[in-house]
């Protein structure tokens, strides 16, 4: 054991969400008792307030919470949220101990009995209450009791019809319904079936007379209440107990075992809607074999949808009849989900995709998904989404073939006390886990990729839409850099070697050219300009630089002009200027430039419209003004200008013509003109055999729309649609989804057209829509 005195501070920080609680609960009460005595006209007696005994303990909690919150934030963060949160903290302290003084000084005789107490009780009351908002507010997301109120008093008005739990049950899907439900059969469902429930609902126990490993009986429709209705998870009872209160008799897993996590529920609510596809129906385990759920025979190869050592049949082979009986089900409206083929998956993934979905994809769910997945996106990153993860970025999260590059083994590899490690808060990831994650990546880091759902043109008048053409920050191909020079190369080298020495991390960027990037950020303030001499030698193949955060001066910023190939920099927090930015005007290859929580202002932007290669730069939190972006933006239409702020959408209101593919016949209250009256009590759907279908608004003239508001009113059954524009003669795919529900805002590019189209390419039954509206800036 080494002792460190120097963490002790570290480790006094780490108890403010324990101390914090103690004033919050005391200093509310006392300021409830005290006006309880208000309401009764009750003064300030001789022996002091009644709330006393609760105000000193909270003064003496508050002096606790105020000190271990200050050591334990950084306070070179610049959020403003978190400086706003630190002094209301000092501020509740100090009005704490004001009050408990006038208390104490009352009850001693010091001072004749005053309204001063109560004044300074009450004013700290609302003190606290709003840093402990924005304390909540920084620990769980901004809006966190907003949010809640909007469940209150704006609930869907469908969620008295769908299964408790809510959101469980409302998950973004972008691939086939039945090849989605075949890949969460392999990743989760049959595991999570495997380890809660066959033990009592398998061949050694039967309970209820139910064996949730035959999909015979768990599908059997006879039995008085269904267990699975395959496509309907509202009206199956194994989601229903899925889903109760951890506290109800009725919930299953039973009490006395461990409830299902959230992610194990939503896997089996999404399985379900998805048909509840069992991939070995054919072939199943023997009675007595207490083994994986529907699996039987050996051992086989992984197939597109399984793991590694995992079972998964072979796939039949098509045939015409097939396909016949496929298409006969197709047109049948009154057709079971569940009795609808799947179709056949005939191509393999290599052992690297098997890999992901064994080892890695579990990983992520365990550790990452909660900030980077469906619910929430800090930074704007999902890790479950492949084309987010492989996307571009500015420190890519992942680069196939080089773990030692990629942005997710640097954060999860920080130690503990680093503020940028990952995951920022629990239990980090093990050695195990990171070293699983490495070699996935080394090995060329597959990542099965989902089949998009084919378009069928529709009878609207043109074609199908077409692609969009060019989207503002799209990065220009750059040359590769080779050098071949031995003399330059033993140059780099040394370079390399000595800014390693110092803590700076330099690699090259990739295995085909000779690119190197250099992180300065993870040194912090310690990184300074001497430091930043130490890159004498990388001009040749310096392509990204990182000093965020550091505390390098403009001496040093202006002397990059040095660096003609640099593409990436990052200079976000640090003292650059607009005169700083003449300097980088003069880099040719310079792509993305962050800027965020700097000095500069509107004097720069026009050095930044005449930089030929620049595509995106980020302005949050600088001198900028909206006005001034928007400018930069409109003459640079291929550049991403993200200054952080932008105008809440709103709807367009102008004369609008609607057409659609076709309404319900003889059901005079469903008509197109519904879809835009401002209201979702009336509503327009297709002809009841229909699952999809096409509706679209026609200006009077071209506008500049930003997004589109949906709603399908109290029929939520939409898997698939998209948002088309009219360019010529051609439908331009803007935006895309899978669900809708009550009130979706979509937002995309601002496009200017004079026609926009809603495609509803899948649904569950007879699409509805209640309100499409159009929005503008």
């Amino acid at each position: 054991m080494n002792f460190d005195p120097t963490a002790i501070p570290d480790l006094i920080g780490r108890f403010h969400p324990l101390t914090l609680h103690f004033p919050i609960g005391l200093l509310m009460w006392a300021a409830v008792v005290e006006l309880v005595e208000v309401i009764k006209r009750r003064s300030i007696s001789s022996a002091g307030p009644v709330s006393l005994p609760l105000v000193i303990p909270g003064a003496a909690a508050a002096v606790l919470a105020s000190l271990s919150g200050w050591l334990l934030a950084n306070p070179e963060d610049p959020d403003s949220a978190l400086a706003w949160h630190r002094w209301l903290g000092v501020s509740t302290t100090v009005l704490a101990l004001l009050t408990a003084g006038v208390g104490v000084a009352v009850v001693r005789g010091r001072i004749a009995k005053s309204n001063t107490y109560r004044a300074a009780l009450f004013l700290c009351v609302p003190v606290l209450a709003v840093g402990g908002h924005i304390g909540g507010e920084l620990k769980w997301g901004e809006g966190f009791i907003e949010k809640g109120l909007e469940k209150v008093f704006f609930a869907n008005p469908t969620a008295e019809d769908g299964p408790p739990g809510g959101s469980l049950a409302q998950a973004s899907i972008d691939v086939p319904q039945e090849q989605l439900g075949l890949r969460l059969y392999h990743q989760q469902v049959r595991a999570t079936l495997d380890n809660h429930c066959v033990k009592c609902h398998g061949p050694d126990k039967t309970k209820g007379k139910l064996r949730l490993d035959l999909p015979d009986d768990i599908k059997d429709p006879t039995r008085e209440t269904p267990v699975i209705i395959p496509g309907d998870p509202d009206s199956s009872l194994l989601v229903e107990l899925l889903l109760l209160p951890a506290d109800d008799e009725d919930r299953m897993p039973p009490l006395e075992e461990p409830a299902l996590t959230d992610e194990q529920r939503r896997g089996i609510v999404e399985w379900v809607r998805a048909g509840a596809p069992w991939p070995a129906e054919d072939g199943l385990a023997e009675d007595g074999q207490n083994g994986v759920v529907g699996v039987a025979g050996e051992v086989g190869a992984a197939g597109e949808l399984g793991a590694a050592g995992s079972t998964v049949p072979p796939a039949p082979q098509p045939d015409e009849s097939a396909d016949e009986s496929a298409d006969e089900s197709a047109d049948d409206p009154e057709g079971d989900p569940a009795d609808e083929p799947v179709e056949a998956e005939t191509d393999q993934v290599d052992a690297s995709e098997a890999v992901y979905l064994a080892d890695i994809q579990p990983i992520l769910e365990s550790h990452c998904y909660e900030c980077h997945g469906t619910e929430k996106q800090k930074g704007d990153l999902r890790l479950d989404l492949r084309e987010v993860v492989f996307g571009e970025r500015e420190f890519p999260t992942i680069i196939a073939g080089d773990a030692s590059d990629s942005e997710l083994i640097l954060r999860v590899s920080l130690p503990d006390e680093d503020e940028d490690r990952m995951p920022p808060e629990g239990d980090r990831l093990t050695e195990e886990e990171i070293a699983a994650i490495s070699k996935w990546i080394d090995e060329g880091a597959g990542w099965p990729e989902t089949k998009p759902i084919e378009i069928q043109p529709s009878d609207a008048g043109v074609g199908p839409p077409t692609a969009r053409a060019r989207t503002p920050g799209q990065l220009p191909d750059m040359p590769s850099i080779t050098i071949e020079d031995e003399a330059i190369l033993e140059s780099i080298a040394s370079c390399v070697t000595k800014l390693r020495s110092e803590g700076v991390r330099v690699a090259p960027i990739s295995r085909t050219d000779d690119s190197h990037e250099a992180v300065f950020r993870l040194l912090r303030k310690d990184a300074n300009d001497k430091m930043l001499e130490g890159l004498r030698g990388l001009e040749p193949v310096l392509t990204r630089l990182d000093l965020a955060g550091t505390s390098v001066t403009g001496e040093s910023i202006r002397d990059l002009w040095r660096f003609g190939k640099l593409r990436v920099l990052n200079l976000s927090e640090t003292s650059v200027t607009d005169d700083d930015v003449a300097v980088l005007a003069s880099l040719p290859d310079l792509t993305v430039l962050n800027l965020f929580g700097t000095q500069v202002t509107d004097d720069c932007l026009m050095l930044l419209e005449r930089m030929p290669s620049l595509r995106r730069v980020y302005l949050w939190r600088t001198e900028v003004t909206f006005d001034g972006a928007s400018r930069l933006s409109n003459s640079r239409p291929e550049m991403l200008v993200d200054n952080g702020v932008a105008p809440s959408p709103v709807p367009l209101k102008a004369p609008v013509k609607v057409e659609s593919s076709g309404a319900w016949p003889g059901r005079e209250d469903i008509a197109d003109e519904h879809v835009h009256d401002g209201s979702v009590e009336t509503i327009w759907a297709v002809p009841e055999q229909d699952r999809s279908g096409w509706i679209k608004l026609t200006l009077e003239k071209p506008h500049r729309i930003v997004g589109v508001r949906l709603d399908e009113g109290a029929f939520p059954r939409i898997r698939k649609f998209s948002i088309e524009a009219l360019k010529g003669n051609d439908w331009v795919e803007v935006a895309s989804g899978t669900t809708i529900g009550s009130n979706k805002s979509l937002l995309f590019e601002a496009f200017e057209a004079q026609d926009f189209r809603l495609q509803i390419t899948e649904a569950i039954e007879t699409p509805v829509i209640a309100e499409f509206d159009l929005l503008i800036n």
